[in-house]
Protein backbone atom coordinates (compact mmCIF):
# COMPACT_ATOMS: atom_id res chain seq x y z
CA UNK A 1 0.00 0.00 0.00
CA UNK A 2 2.80 2.53 0.54
CA UNK A 3 4.06 1.57 -2.41
CA UNK A 4 0.71 2.74 -4.06
CA UNK A 5 0.41 5.67 -2.13
CA UNK A 6 3.66 6.77 -3.37
CA UNK A 7 2.96 6.34 -7.37
CA UNK A 8 -0.30 7.94 -6.95
CA UNK A 9 1.17 11.21 -4.92
CA UNK A 10 3.49 10.93 -7.37
CA UNK A 11 1.01 11.33 -10.25
CA UNK A 12 -1.16 13.95 -8.99
CA UNK A 13 2.04 16.15 -7.94
CA UNK A 14 2.91 15.79 -12.19
CA UNK A 15 -0.32 16.73 -12.99
CA UNK A 16 -0.47 19.71 -10.61
CA UNK A 17 2.65 20.50 -12.01
CA UNK A 18 2.19 20.63 -15.48
CA UNK A 19 -1.03 22.88 -14.58
CA UNK A 20 1.11 25.19 -12.49
CA UNK A 21 3.34 25.84 -15.19
CA UNK A 22 1.04 25.63 -17.93
CA UNK A 23 -0.64 29.14 -15.84
CA UNK A 24 2.44 30.54 -15.24
CA UNK A 25 3.43 30.62 -18.89
CA UNK A 26 0.06 32.19 -20.16
CA UNK A 27 0.15 34.74 -16.84
CA UNK A 28 3.60 35.85 -18.32
CA UNK A 29 2.90 36.20 -21.74
CA UNK A 30 4.71 33.48 -22.79
CA UNK A 31 2.30 31.34 -24.26
CA UNK A 32 -0.97 32.90 -25.81
CA UNK A 33 -4.36 31.64 -24.23
CA UNK A 34 -5.22 31.02 -27.74
CA UNK A 35 -2.97 28.14 -27.94
CA UNK A 36 -4.09 27.02 -24.71
CA UNK A 37 -7.71 26.93 -25.28
CA UNK A 38 -6.84 25.15 -29.23
CA UNK A 39 -5.81 21.82 -26.98
CA UNK A 40 -7.90 21.71 -25.43
CA UNK A 41 -10.83 21.95 -27.69
CA UNK A 42 -8.63 19.42 -29.99
CA UNK A 43 -7.42 17.19 -27.28
CA UNK A 44 -10.04 17.35 -24.63
CA UNK A 45 -13.06 19.10 -25.38
CA UNK A 46 -13.44 17.48 -28.96
CA UNK A 47 -17.17 16.74 -29.61
CA UNK A 48 -16.84 13.47 -31.43
CA UNK A 49 -15.19 12.35 -27.89
CA UNK A 50 -17.38 13.49 -25.57
CA UNK A 51 -20.58 12.42 -27.63
CA UNK A 52 -19.25 9.07 -28.27
CA UNK A 53 -19.93 7.64 -25.04
CA UNK A 54 -21.99 8.48 -21.89
CA UNK A 55 -18.41 7.44 -20.32
CA UNK A 56 -16.13 9.29 -22.42
CA UNK A 57 -12.50 9.63 -21.87
CA UNK A 58 -13.22 13.26 -20.77
CA UNK A 59 -15.42 11.53 -17.90
CA UNK A 60 -13.21 8.71 -17.20
CA UNK A 61 -10.18 11.26 -16.88
CA UNK A 62 -12.25 13.46 -14.65
CA UNK A 63 -13.20 10.36 -12.64
CA UNK A 64 -9.37 9.93 -12.34
CA UNK A 65 -8.39 13.05 -11.09
CA UNK A 66 -11.10 12.91 -8.35
CA UNK A 67 -10.28 9.69 -7.17
CA UNK A 68 -5.97 10.83 -6.74
CA UNK A 69 -6.97 14.33 -4.81
CA UNK A 70 -9.53 12.59 -2.27
CA UNK A 71 -6.45 9.89 -2.17
CA UNK A 72 -4.21 12.32 -1.48
CA UNK A 73 -6.21 13.84 1.01
CA UNK A 74 -8.78 12.75 2.64
CA UNK A 75 -7.78 9.67 2.66
CA UNK A 76 -4.18 9.54 3.35
CA UNK A 77 -4.91 11.91 6.31
CA UNK A 78 -7.87 9.18 7.74
CA UNK A 79 -4.86 6.11 7.19
CA UNK A 80 -2.31 8.76 9.21
CA UNK A 81 -5.05 8.87 11.82
CA UNK A 82 -5.88 5.14 12.01
CA UNK A 83 -1.90 4.12 11.83
CA UNK A 84 -1.33 6.65 14.66
CA UNK A 85 -4.33 4.85 16.85
CA UNK A 86 -3.28 3.28 20.15
CA UNK A 87 -2.96 -0.65 20.76
CA UNK A 88 -5.85 -2.37 22.71
CA UNK A 89 -4.00 -4.54 25.47
CA UNK A 90 -6.84 -7.15 27.32
CA UNK A 91 -6.03 -7.63 31.15
CA UNK A 92 -7.84 -9.35 34.08
CA UNK A 93 -9.71 -6.37 34.98
CA UNK A 94 -10.36 -4.88 31.33
CA UNK A 95 -8.55 -3.07 28.59
CA UNK A 96 -6.13 -0.68 28.39
CA UNK A 97 -5.18 1.78 25.06
CA UNK A 98 -1.32 2.21 24.71
CA UNK A 99 -0.42 4.75 22.76
CA UNK A 100 1.99 3.93 19.87
CA UNK A 101 4.54 6.89 21.39
CA UNK A 102 4.54 4.36 24.50
CA UNK A 103 5.73 1.19 22.98
CA UNK A 104 8.26 3.34 20.49
CA UNK A 105 10.07 4.46 23.52
CA UNK A 106 10.14 1.99 25.23
CA UNK A 107 11.77 -0.39 22.51
CA UNK A 108 14.30 2.65 22.30
CA UNK A 109 15.56 2.65 25.71
CA UNK A 110 16.04 -1.02 25.61
CA UNK A 111 18.40 -0.53 22.44
CA UNK A 112 20.19 2.79 24.17
CA UNK A 113 21.10 0.62 27.07
CA UNK A 114 23.85 -0.82 25.20
CA UNK A 115 27.16 0.91 25.19
CA UNK A 116 28.25 0.29 21.59
CA UNK A 117 24.91 2.31 19.94
CA UNK A 118 25.61 6.12 20.36
CA UNK A 119 22.02 6.63 18.44
CA UNK A 120 18.32 5.20 17.53
CA UNK A 121 15.48 6.34 15.85
CA UNK A 122 12.59 4.07 15.35
CA UNK A 123 8.85 3.57 14.33
CA UNK A 124 6.25 0.75 14.58
CA UNK A 125 3.27 -0.85 12.31
CA UNK A 126 0.67 -2.60 13.55
CA UNK A 127 0.00 -6.32 12.72
CA UNK A 128 -3.01 -8.18 13.72
CA UNK A 129 -0.77 -10.57 15.62
CA UNK A 130 1.46 -7.96 17.08
CA UNK A 131 3.40 -4.98 16.10
CA UNK A 132 6.84 -4.27 14.13
CA UNK A 133 9.25 -2.55 15.33
CA UNK A 134 11.67 -0.71 12.81
CA UNK A 135 14.92 1.08 14.12
CA UNK A 136 17.93 2.97 12.69
CA UNK A 137 20.79 2.96 14.92
CA UNK A 138 24.24 4.01 14.95
CA UNK A 139 27.07 2.28 16.49
CA UNK A 140 30.78 2.63 17.64
CA UNK A 141 33.48 1.56 16.38
CA UNK A 142 35.00 -1.97 17.16
CA UNK A 143 31.61 -3.16 17.67
CA UNK A 144 30.70 -6.98 16.73
CA UNK A 145 27.39 -5.69 14.97
CA UNK A 146 25.98 -8.83 14.21
CA UNK A 147 25.88 -10.11 17.73
CA UNK A 148 24.68 -6.25 18.87
CA UNK A 149 21.53 -6.66 17.05
CA UNK A 150 20.41 -10.29 17.61
CA UNK A 151 20.64 -8.98 21.37
CA UNK A 152 19.14 -5.61 20.72
CA UNK A 153 16.39 -7.97 18.73
CA UNK A 154 15.61 -10.13 21.72
CA UNK A 155 15.97 -7.18 24.43
CA UNK A 156 13.56 -4.83 22.61
CA UNK A 157 10.84 -8.20 22.21
CA UNK A 158 11.42 -9.23 25.49
CA UNK A 159 10.91 -5.36 26.97
CA UNK A 160 8.09 -4.37 25.25
CA UNK A 161 5.94 -8.00 25.98
CA UNK A 162 7.22 -7.90 29.75
CA UNK A 163 6.55 -3.91 30.22
CA UNK A 164 3.31 -3.40 28.28
CA UNK A 165 1.84 -6.58 26.61
CA UNK A 166 2.09 -5.97 23.50
CA UNK A 167 3.64 -9.05 21.25
CA UNK A 168 6.75 -7.99 19.17
CA UNK A 169 6.18 -10.08 15.58
CA UNK A 170 9.57 -8.77 14.41
CA UNK A 171 12.13 -5.81 15.02
CA UNK A 172 13.98 -4.56 11.29
CA UNK A 173 17.02 -2.70 12.56
CA UNK A 174 18.75 -0.77 9.83
CA UNK A 175 22.75 0.50 10.93
CA UNK A 176 23.22 3.34 9.63
CA UNK A 177 26.41 4.71 10.59
CA UNK A 178 29.42 3.84 12.64
CA UNK A 179 31.30 6.46 14.58
CA UNK A 180 34.99 6.23 15.44
CA UNK A 181 35.10 7.43 19.41
CA UNK A 182 32.18 7.74 22.16
CA UNK A 183 31.09 11.31 22.81
CA UNK A 184 33.83 13.97 24.67
CA UNK A 185 31.46 14.04 27.54
CA UNK A 186 31.82 9.88 28.05
CA UNK A 187 35.27 10.01 28.00
CA UNK A 188 35.74 13.10 29.91
CA UNK A 189 33.74 11.62 33.02
CA UNK A 190 36.30 9.42 34.16
CA UNK A 191 38.94 12.47 34.56
CA UNK A 192 36.70 14.27 36.21
CA UNK A 193 35.78 11.77 38.77
CA UNK A 194 39.89 11.38 39.38
CA UNK A 195 40.28 15.42 39.67
CA UNK A 196 37.31 15.27 42.07
CA UNK A 197 38.96 12.61 44.18
CA UNK A 198 42.68 14.21 44.00
CA UNK A 199 41.26 17.41 45.24
CA UNK A 200 39.33 15.47 47.97
CA UNK A 201 42.30 14.33 49.07
CA UNK A 202 43.92 17.15 48.96
CA UNK A 203 42.01 19.06 51.40
CA UNK A 204 41.56 16.17 54.21
CA UNK A 205 42.44 17.87 57.45
CA UNK A 206 46.57 17.26 58.22
CA UNK A 207 47.28 16.10 61.87
CA UNK A 208 49.42 18.44 64.12
CA UNK A 209 52.70 15.80 63.39
CA UNK A 210 52.08 16.28 59.41
CA UNK A 211 52.07 20.26 60.15
CA UNK A 212 54.82 19.60 62.34
CA UNK A 213 57.00 17.59 59.67
CA UNK A 214 56.02 20.56 56.61
CA UNK A 215 57.78 23.08 59.31
CA UNK A 216 60.63 21.84 60.65
CA UNK A 217 62.87 18.49 59.00
CA UNK A 218 63.71 15.41 61.31
CA UNK A 219 66.72 16.34 63.60
CA UNK A 220 64.49 19.95 64.11
CA UNK A 221 61.97 18.16 65.57
CA UNK A 222 64.04 15.98 67.95
CA UNK A 223 65.87 19.03 68.59
CA UNK A 224 62.32 20.98 69.78
CA UNK A 225 60.83 18.25 71.32
CA UNK A 226 63.72 17.74 74.00
CA UNK A 227 63.68 21.56 74.39
CA UNK A 228 59.81 21.53 75.19
CA UNK A 229 60.70 18.19 77.95
CA UNK A 230 63.33 19.86 79.72
CA UNK A 231 60.58 23.82 79.83
CA UNK A 232 57.97 21.02 81.11
CA UNK A 233 60.54 19.96 84.12
CA UNK A 234 61.73 23.35 84.75
CA UNK A 235 58.13 24.41 84.86
CA UNK A 236 57.25 21.34 87.59
CA UNK A 237 60.22 22.00 89.91
CA UNK A 238 58.73 25.63 90.20
CA UNK A 239 55.82 24.62 91.16
CA UNK A 240 56.94 22.40 93.83
CA UNK A 241 59.01 25.29 95.11
CA UNK A 242 56.70 27.28 94.88
CA UNK A 243 54.17 24.72 96.80
CA UNK A 244 57.23 24.09 99.56
CA UNK A 245 57.24 27.66 100.64
CA UNK A 246 53.68 28.35 101.06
Amino acid sequence: MRALDRLISFIFSIIILIISITLILVGVKIVEPRVISDLISTYVLNESIINEKVFNPITISGIVLLLLSLKTTVFLSLFKVRDRAPISVKSKNGEVQISQDTIINTAKNATLAYDNIKDVQARMAKKRNGVIIYEVIQVYVDTNIRELVEAVQEDVKRTVMANIGVTVVDVNIKIRNIFATKKKEDVAEPAKEEIKEEKAEVEEPKTEDEKLEEIVSKPDKKVLTEAIEKLDDITEAVEEEAKEEE
